[in-house]
């Protein structure tokens, strides 16, 4: 790049962000330079061996990258403030970043703007550019805006100039260039070189209009179809030459997005039929044929579906609902365990007014491929109505739901509210002991579904109730001192149900479900053993392994309406009836009346290949 004699310049920076990023990634044997402020106007980039990291608050308004005959493969270049500049004179040159070389063997791996790069030049012969590149950048992507501003005699405004090798260029942004004048020139890529691939967003749904190109068509063009029918890509192409003389054309295909319309106007323009293979004018996309079709020979393309209907795919949209009812299974065995396990809540340690209180937190486990887990504060109440009954309440409180990337989210609004009875005809354990507990907890839900081909991301919200009632009676005989092995037997009743709900609409939701409630069910019959151990006066440990036996169950229905032809899903349609489960723990008696607890759950769910883990500790007063 060639610096003139530039006088008068004022610059129009509120913040420059210039870094060159991830050199762990690459060889830097001329080691590695930090630069922390930038005063002159100028950044050079010339270490053909170094690798750097250059954050500045200070004015830029150029970047020069030269490799001087050598290599500088390992450069990231990122923008994610502002490069800009207002300059007024004549015969003057200026680009907002420029990688040159005078034997074109500077290489930038990769070039990103996120930010601003802004470049506007006043005078006689006036040439700005975004980017100007005579080297090789093997990835140059923006999402931020690039524009660019010439007046003048024969004003040159470019985006995005390339000189060199660009192997993949893409733009999700926008490019927009201004040039008046006597024989103005002004376009979004200028393109003397080789471009490679180049995919587009700019168009359709974006202020600044198509994307405007000129000179060497690049190798690829993908359109980049964007959230909704109205945004896609649009290149208006002018004065375009065969990227390659030897081989001629164009490869046209789509880089990315749903299909939303049975038709994109216009997504190429100023391109010759000669300029396109065959093979770019037809193809396949998410399941559809598409036909690239000239209006007329006016060089105009549209892209066209001809076998797009309005409205979400049925089979996308079943096979999305089979995805949902998967990540419901995993959320309804969460609430069903929290509730089956909050039967075992237990407050027995009493003071002199026969008053236990309890306090601790909880965190369980289900085996989910998105590590489905959540938190919880425990309290747990009781009192002694006499030497052998007992009665409580406790609340079980979610304080955080771990579920990353799930179709399902659960909220932390209320607790989980339990009462339970007990009465011992004896107070050392041993004997018959007799429970009765029951719960009710409801929990905000937030569905959204996947996207699966033309399928849409539906999302509504509904509540999530979990309710049920628990008998157990165990026996404890004192096998040896010390010892108490305990048989148990019971009968628990659950059910979850989640009420029925709408889907909001929007631009990408045009076909919103609604959905009929699901209501899932069961009566389980439970025996097991269990065995306690006073390991020291203060120490006592307990474990119990046992079998759960659904003797009724009703495993609900999922399913929607909105689509045509969308069929119910069995919302489990392979139970395991018959579970095991383990339970495992310690309790440490600081005082006669206070305890600390630790306990740990083990259940097989009524889900196929899914098990829960639960972990609880306690500290127990009594009062």
């Amino acid at each position: 790049m060639k610096l003139f004699n530039i006088k008068n310049i004022v610059l129009s920076i509120s913040l420059v962000f210039l870094v060159i990023v991830d050199v762990s990634a690459q060889t830097c044997s001329g080691g590695t330079t930090t630069v922390n402020s930038i005063t002159n106007s100028l950044l050079y980039l010339n270490d053909s061996n170094s690798c750097g990291y250059i954050s500045s608050s200070g004015s830029v308004i150029s970047v020069l990258a030269d490799g001087a005959g050598s290599n500088i493969d390992g450069v990231i270049i990122k923008n994610d403030g502002l490069i800009g500049t207002s300059i007024t004179y004549d015969y003057a040159g200026q680009a907002g970043i420029e990688i040159s070389s005078p034997s074109a063997q500077t290489s930038i791996a990769s070039l990103v703007n996120t930010g601003s790069i802004n470049v506007s030049l006043n005078g006689i012969n006036p040439y700005v550019w975004g980017i100007r590149s005579l080297g090789t950048i093997i990835d140059l992507t923006n999402s931020g805006s690039i524009t660019t501003s010439a007046i003048g005699a024969n004003a040159s405004a470019v985006g995005v100039e390339n000189n060199g090798t660009i192997i993949t260029l893409t733009n999700t942004g926008s490019i927009v260039t201004s040039a008046i004048g006597v024989n103005p020139f002004g376009f979004g890529i200028s393109n003397n070189g080789t471009i490679n691939t180049l995919n587009n967003l700019q168009g359709a749904g974006n202020t600044n209009g198509p994307l405007t190109y000129t000179g060497a068509l690049p190798a690829n063009y993908n359109i980049i179809l964007g959230a909704n029918a109205a945004t896609y890509g649009k290149l208006s192409a002018s004065s375009v030459s065969a990227w390659d003389a030897a081989s001629g054309t164009t490869n046209f295909g789509i880089y990315s997005g749903s299909v939303k319309s049975k038709q994109y106007l216009a997504v190429i323009s100023g391109v010759a039929t000669t300029f396109l293979t065959t093979s770019s004018l037809r193809g396949s996309y998410s399941g559809l044929t598409w036909t690239l079709s000239q209006e007329g020979t006016s060089g105009i393309w549209d892209l066209l579906f001809p076998d797009y209907y309005s409205g979400p795919s049925t089979a996308d949209t079943q096979q999305s609902l089979v995805n949902t009812s998967a990540a419901l299974q995993n959320t309804f065995t969460l609430q069903n365990t929290v509730l089956a396990n909050s039967f075992s809540y237990d407050c027995n340690v009493f003071g002199a007014n026969d008053v236990c209180v309890s306090a601790g937190g909880r965190n369980t486990a289900v085996s989910a491929a998105n590590g489905l887990n959540n938190t919880s504060a425990l309290l747990i109440a009781a009192y002694r109505l006499m030497p052998s009954v007992r009665i409580g309440a406790y609340a079980d409180q979610n304080l955080s739901v771990n579920n990353a990337g799930s179709t399902v989210n659960l909220g932390n609004n209320t607790p989980l509210i339990g009462l339970f009875g007990a009465w011992n005809d004896r107070l050392d354990g041993t004997g018959t002991e007799v429970k009765v507990s029951a719960a009710y907890g409801q929990k905000n839900t937030t569905v959204t579904r996947q996207v699966v081909g033309l399928s849409e991301p539906g999302s509504g919200s509904s509540n999530l109730n979990s309710q049920g009632a628990q008998l157990t009676a165990k026996y404890g005989f004192g096998i040896v001192e010390n010892v108490i092995v305990s048989p148990y037997v019971g009968a628990r009743y659950t059910q979850n149900n989640m009420n029925g709900y709408t889907e909001g609409a929007s631009a990408s939701v045009t076909a919103p479900l609604t959905y009929s409630a699901l209501n899932t069910n069961a009566t389980t019959a439970l025996a097991g053993v269990g065995v306690s151990y006073k390991v020291i006066p203060q120490v006592t440990t307990f474990a119990s392994a046992g079998v759960e036996t659904d003797t009724n169950t009703n495993n609900g229905t999922y399913s929607a309406t909105g689509v045509t032809g969308l069929t119910p899903i069995n919302f489990n349609a392979n139970p395991v009836r018959t579970r095991p489960t383990a339970t495992l723990g310690a309790y440490y008696d600081i005082e006669k009346n206070q305890r600390l607890g630790i306990t740990g759950i083990y259940r097989q769910e009524p889900y196929q290949a899914v098990q829960t883990t639960t972990v609880m500790a306690t500290y127990t007063i009594g009062l």
